[in-house]
């Protein structure tokens, strides 16, 4: 009885535990979204999976990436992938592969590039982390994307002149990261706008005040000739009483929201 027993505990224990591997398992990267065993450059680098550059080109745009870390404590990134798969254009992969392989607390902003040459799959996206989630917001995001899609659909077309378009896209994303990082962040907070909106409230207010009602140049003896007039009598005559009735309402109240998972950020681009 005593085997038996055991026999059904460890039953019982081996599927907790397959149930539990099921429902509470670590979602990996999605497949496809790097090559099998690739390496992630956590500081300011491309990780150029597709062979599109050169290994000078690739010095060349880490040195200006280098000094754009040094000066506004911005991380710039570039993963470049060639993949047929599906999953690798999702819109997770990009933030799967970012917030999974480097290291987004340890600057203050971060400008990623992820782009997939595969005609078949292609797409192209920018993402932008910290400080960068405003001063790279969505819409600037997405217009740097599409300009930096143009240079990609160029050159795939297959004239023999648009060779070294790769490298003008990735000159015009550091150019337009560089001048981004340049704006100061404090004029872009929504801290700033409110102080800036009660600041002209404020005067608005005080303007108001100073101007309401002008001066007063009469009292109630202006027009009195107090030789000759006087109060004569005096009655109060008491006509009715005013109840005023009040409903009791009751007071409840709700709440909600929430904030989706990972780390913030903006986002712009897609698949072309």
């Amino acid at each position: 009885m005593t085997s038996r027993k055991r026999i059904k505990d460890l039953v019982l224990c081996f599927l907790f535990f397959m149930f539990g591997a099921l429902f509470f398992r670590v979602e990996p990267v999605s497949a496809g979204a790097l090559p099998p065993g690739a390496e992630i450059k956590r500081e300011s680098a491309v990780n150029d999976y597709a062979a599109v550059y050169t290994g000078e080109q690739i010095a060349a745009f880490e040195q200006k990436m280098q000094a754009m870390r040094e000066e506004y404590d911005c991380n710039v990134v570039a993963f470049l992938i060639n993949s047929d798969e599906w999953s690798a254009s999702e819109p997770s992969a990009p933030e799967a592969v970012s917030e999974r392989g480097l290291n987004l607390d340890a600057h203050k902003s971060t400008v990623v590039l992820w782009l997939n040459i595969c005609p078949q799959n292609r797409s192209l996206y920018v993402l932008g982390y910290g400080t960068a989630e405003r001063k790279l917001n969505d819409s600037d995001a997405d217009n740097l994307a599409k300009t930096l899609q143009d240079y990609v659909k160029r050159q795939q077309s297959g004239n023999p002149e648009d060779l070294t378009l790769y490298v003008e896209m990735m000159d015009t994303f550091l150019s337009q990261t560089d001048l981004e990082m340049r704006q100061p962040y404090f004029y872009l907070t929504w801290q700033f706008h409110l102080l800036l909106g009660a600041a002209a409230g404020l005067i608005v207010i005080l303007v108001l005040l100073r101007n309401i009602g002008g001066k007063m140049t009469t009292n109630g003896m202006t027009y009195m000739d107090q030789s000759r007039s006087g109060v004569i009598g005096r009655r109060d005559i008491y006509t009715h009483t005013t109840y005023v009735r009040t409903k009791k309402s009751s007071s409840s109240s709700s709440g909600g929201g929430g904030s989706r998972g990972g780390h913030s950020h903006s986002r712009g681009g897609g698949r072309f």
